[in-house]
């Protein structure tokens, strides 16, 4: 782990692996998961993976500046397939069918 250049976590009792539903007891091993937890400690976004399927780090870090823009703009939502600096949405009622 010595060429690791990113700060890693271990959970070796398993604790942390079973609070959020990614531990396979019959394996011993964790599905491939991600949460994004906001200051509040609210769960914001959550993907669970199995077997030899990779995450999406840019898709990731796209997902994390968007909810960091919606939450400095309450009321304002980021449409699908928005990138950093794109235009943000109104939600509710009033625009369902608006975009």
């Amino acid at each position: 782990m010595k060429n690791v250049q990113y700060p890693i976590a271990g959970d070796p009792s398993g604790a942390v692996s079973r609070a959020y539903g990614v531990w396979q007891p019959e394996s011993g091993l964790n599905k491939r998961g991600r949460f994004i937890i906001n200051p509040e400690g609210k769960i914001m976004a959550v993907e669970v993976l199995i077997g030899p399927v990779g995450r999406n780090v840019d898709e990731l870090i796209r997902q994390i500046k968007a909810m960091q823009a919606v939450a400095k703009n309450p009321g304002k939502a980021a449409p699908a397939g928005w990138k950093p600096g794109g235009k943000l949405i109104g939600t509710g009622k009033d625009y369902i069918g608006k975009y």
